[in-house]
């Protein structure tokens, strides 16, 4: 065997290898997700359904229909791949091999691209809604939501089709539709969370000027502390995959880190669809470790009347669950 037989053989092996940790990944996410959504699922169906009821449990349905198209594709991918690229020989050798595994693979490459951008569209969505819910009056607040959403849903979609064309041309590195795609997200869901944290500072200093008397927790004061927790876990994972990216498309990078660059950005497929059901579920039980660290001095004498004010529409109907 030719010492450039043996380094394909590694480069070949090395791809293997990281598409297996890539699958152990998504798989481990999606065990998390499932059992997430039965959850959600159970609690939605306990509650008397509403417009918003019913388009969230319309929202979490996609996502699942598209988390689990994305491990179909990871596992029937590396299946396809390890069997034409190890399993069968061929007169050409590690190289033919290697070509022939591409060519039956060449059609898997167009599954992934929709299915997360489909999950990440749905997750911006539902992270601008919340938002928005507690900024109906603030027309500022509501464009500025509606312009960064618009444009993230645009520029991921172009990036979506141009990775589709990528596949045709055969190129493979990360382009400024990659980056900026990502780039975008996350500073939609900065936003969004930087005005909910702002709503909870403003809910916090009214009711302790309100009512000065130490006193416990309100429930919104729960409700809107969790959802500045969850909002900054997830940009945290996605700033991560952002400077990844952007390495990746600037810099001159090994095939080892081409590849963890792909467990990564299994990482944050998985973030991008566990999130909503992780904010629901935080938001029922009631349980994050922020929560336990934070005191007001004052508890309304209405914490019911607070409520509705800040997670219920004029007609009653509850925005959030």
């Amino acid at each position: 065997m030719s010492p450039e037989e043996q380094e394909l053989i590694f480069s070949f092996a090395q791809v293997a290898f990281f598409n297996t940790v890539n699958l152990i990944v998504t798989i481990t996410g999606y065990g998390a997700f499932a059992l997430g959504t039965g959850i959600t699922v159970h609690s939605l169906a306990s509650k008397s359904f509403g417009r918003s009821q019913t388009l969230l449990l319309i929202c979490l349905t996609t996502i699942f229909v598209c988390f689990t198209w994305d491990v179909f594709y990871s596992g029937g991918f590396n299946l396809m791949d390890v069997k034409y690229t190890f399993m069968r020989t061929l007169e050409g050798g590690i190289a033919a091999q290697g070509e022939a595994s591409d060519e039956k693979t060449s059609t898997w490459q167009y599954m992934p691209g929709w299915a997360a951008t489909i999950n990440l569209i749905l997750s911006d969505g539902i992270v601008v809604w919340r938002a928005w819910i507690l900024f109906q009056n603030d027309k500022i607040c509501k464009s500025v939501l509606t312009v960064l959403m618009f444009a993230n849903i645009g520029i991921n979609i172009a990036d979506c089709i141009w990775d589709n064309v990528e596949i045709t041309i055969e190129v493979s590195s990360s382009t400024i539709l990659d980056w900026l795609s990502a780039l975008i997200s996350l500073v939609v869901n900065i936003v969004a969370t930087l005005l909910i944290a702002y709503k909870a500072w403003s809910h916090h200093r009214i009711m302790s000027d309100a009512l000065p008397i130490h006193g416990g927790r309100t429930r919104v004061e729960n409700i809107l502390l969790l959802l500045v927790e969850s909002g900054a876990v997830y940009c945290g994972i996605q700033s991560v995959y952002v400077v990844f990216i952007l390495l990746d498309t600037y810099t001159a990078v090994d095939l080892g880190f081409s590849q963890a660059m792909n467990v990564i950005t299994a990482m944050s497929i998985v973030a991008s669809a566990c999130y909503p059901i992780a904010v629901i579920i935080l938001v029922q039980t009631g349980s994050s470790p922020i929560v336990e660290t934070y005191y007001h001095q004052a508890k309304p004498s209405s914490g019911t009347y607070q409520l509705s004010t800040i997670l219920r529409s004029s007609s009653g109907e509850t925005l959030f669950v």
